[in-house]
């Protein structure tokens, strides 16, 4: 019995191993299949809610479809053509930012500041001259290799579709790899983990989705120039928990400042009051359960994350930890 088991978990093992392997060897084609699976997940509730209302799940699964598919035209018609031209008018004129950000030093009138407080001043404004310039220069090279990618995703909706479809006979798969005994634990687990956990990553992208349209309204209504590639970096890094916000702020004041003080000003309040009616309004009615994750590990898992795995670190590492934090109170639970 035991030696039948050991067999069963060194075969699982080497699966696991070939496919990470497989992963790395054939990224390109992997890449399309995980994100159709991450997408799948993500309307999920949507099939869910639609069939519920009589419609069969077939049916459901093609309405989802049709409005995701919907959404992402749009995007490629109208957003990424917008999001690149804002980008080049953007590195087009770094120079003049640059020099924009100079000129703050003798408005600043720091000359009775310590040394050392100077100093900090100094290579903070060179911080964010050199984020400003790489920080656009990645996302102008994102969006290209996104474009670039766009035939190698053709058949992302084929693998959401079977995903929704066959959803049950996926998760018969997982589920064989454990024993009878472990089977109903770890189904048990996986909803703790999807009630907080898939609560959170939907909530955020709708959080984003909303943020970015308030702030191009705000900022097309105001005549901020690039206001499309603004609000996009607003909405993405809005994700990411207390440095988002900053981060998002950063591009749409120093490119308002550019244009006068005063609009810089009125930027500032502006995002503010998106940032608070966000806050204080939509994001309590859209969150339900928080990952209950202390302020301080959150900082932690951020800085952590941005520094061993970059933009994606900074997005991804806040809900593995919340994973992690499920999956540990569980065993806890459970075991002890």
């Amino acid at each position: 019995m035991l030696k039948k088991i050991s067999i069963k978990y060194i075969i699982i093992i080497v699966l696991v191993l070939l496919m990470i392997s497989l992963v790395f060897i054939s990224r390109t084609i992997i890449k399309p299949i995980v994100f159709s699976a991450i997408m799948a997940y993500i309307l999920n509730p949507l099939v869910k809610l639609i069939s519920g209302r009589g419609i069969k799940k077939k049916n459901a699964v093609l309405i989802s479809l049709a409005l995701l598919l919907g959404i992402f035209i749009l995007i490629i018609l109208y957003v990424i053509p917008g999001v690149i031209k804002d980008v080049m008018g953007i590195l087009s004129n770094i120079d003049k930012y640059n020099q924009m950000i100079n000129s703050l030093i003798p408005k600043i009138g720091y000359d009775g500041f310590p040394v050392y407080l100077k100093e900090v001043i100094d290579a903070t404004l060179i911080k964010i001259q050199e984020f400003l310039k790489n920080y656009l220069s990645n996302t102008f090279s994102e969006i290209l290799n996104f474009t670039m990618e766009i035939p190698t995703y053709a058949l992302t909706p084929i693998f959401i579709y079977y995903f929704l479809i066959d959803s049950d006979y996926f998760s018969g798969i997982l589920k064989s790899f454990f024993s009878i005994k472990f089977r109903g634990k770890m189904i048990e687990l996986w909803h703790e983990i999807d009630k907080i956990l898939g609560s959170f990553i939907r909530s955020q992208i709708i959080l984003s989705i909303i943020i970015a349209g308030m702030t191009f309204v705000a900022l097309s209504v105001m005549k901020v120039k690039y206001a499309i590639i603004i609000a996009l970096i607003n909405g993405i890094t809005n994700i990411i928990p207390y440095f988002g916000p900053i981060i998002g702020f950063l591009p749409a004041f120093f490119i308002a400042a550019s244009e006068s003080l005063k609009k810089a000003v009125i930027v500032s309040i502006t995002m503010f009051i998106i940032q608070e009616i966000e806050s204080s309004v939509i994001a309590p009615k859209l969150m339900g359960e928080s990952l209950g994750i202390h302020p301080v590990f959150i900082m932690i898992v951020l800085i952590l994350g941005g520094k061993y795995f970059g933009a994606w670190g900074l997005v991804l590492s806040v809900p593995l930890a919340g994973m992690v934090r499920v999956t540990y109170r569980y065993i806890i639970k459970n075991l002890f």
